[in-house]
Order: structure tokens, then C-alpha cells, then sequence
């Protein structure tokens, strides 16, 4: 499959997938015209992979993600939808949670109650990973945290 280039003078719709660096990038979130390259912009894009066929990987800060409280179990959990048809329950996932460079003390004090529990893998809606993260600080409010996946095994 072939990907048209990026380019910062297009408008782009949630799906639409572009080549930007040797990367397949994903739309997200309409998108455009902007001077803000995929790599940088989490709010828009999620990396893909390469073109020639590596699993799928990216980032995306806390901010990004629509998270539900489970009260009853103390966490809070996200799907991030769309990852690749290929993926199942029993894929095999990397993760971290990472900090932007910048980020300050206070900023870590009010986050330090974010931890990331697990990223479970599953094949709804063209593959999902749901991301477990302690409830201690609501990660909708974390917009210097992000979390980083790979699919290391369908």
C-alpha cells in the first residue's frame, strides 16, 4: 500500500493515514492546515509504524485519551482503537509511561499517583489496547505524561 507525503497545507479527517519520515501516521483527530510535523503532534497523529510492514507503535499523551473512572476497582482505563487489524488478546504489547522533556517538580508531584497497571490487547474495533492506570491522579488532567506502545507479536 502506498501513503501520500504530509504536507502541513492539507486538512486531514480522523483515519485518514499519511507518510511523514519514513513513518505511517495516522489521523486522530481532524487536523489542518498545520505546521506541526505528525512526530511532535500527539494530539493529532499516532505513529503506525513503516510502510513495509513492522507491528504497529506510538504515543499519546494522557490528555489525548478519554478516561473512565472504574470506582468500584480504583482505577482509570482508555482504549485506543484502531491499532491494527491484526491484533487479538493474546498479541503481545510493550509500554511505558514517559515525561515530556521540560517537565517540572510540582508538575511530578501532582502526577505521582499515575501508574501504569497493564495495556491489554484485544481485535475489537480493528484492534484496541486498553490501558489500566492507578487512580491517584486523573490522567485526563496529565497533559506532560504519555504513554508509548508496541505491538512486539501478533
Amino acid at each position: 500500500m502506498s501513503y501520500a507525503q504530509w504536507s502541513k497545507f492539507t486538512q486531514y479527517i480522523v483515519n485518514d493515514k499519511v507518510l511523514y519520515d519514513e513513518l505511517v501516521y495516522k489521523c486522530i483527530l481532524a487536523v489542518g492546515p498545520s505546521a506541526t510535523i505528525p512526530s511532535i503532534d500527539k494530539t493529532h497523529w499516532t505513529a503506525q509504524g513503516s510502510p513495509s510492514g513492522t507491528p504497529p507503535f506510538g504515543s499519546r499523551t494522557f490528555s489525548a485519551f478519554s478516561w473512565t473512572l472504574d470506582g468500584t476497582n480504583g482505577f482509570y482505563f482508555a482504549d485506543l482503537k484502531g491499532v491494527s487489524s491484526s491484533l487479538t488478546a493474546t498479541s503481545k504489547l510493550s509500554s511505558t509511561l514517559e515525561m515530556y522533556f521540560g517537565y517540572t517538580n510540582a508538575m511530578v508531584a501532582s502526577a505521582a499517583g499515575a501508574w501504569l497497571i497493564a495495556a491489554v490487547p484485544s481485535s475489537a474495533n480493528g484492534g484496541t489496547i486498553r490501558f489500566f492506570v492507578s487512580s491517584g491522579a486523573n490522567p485526563a488532567t496529565q497533559n506532560k505524561i504519555f504513554i508509548s506502545w508496541a505491538v512486539v507479536a501478533f
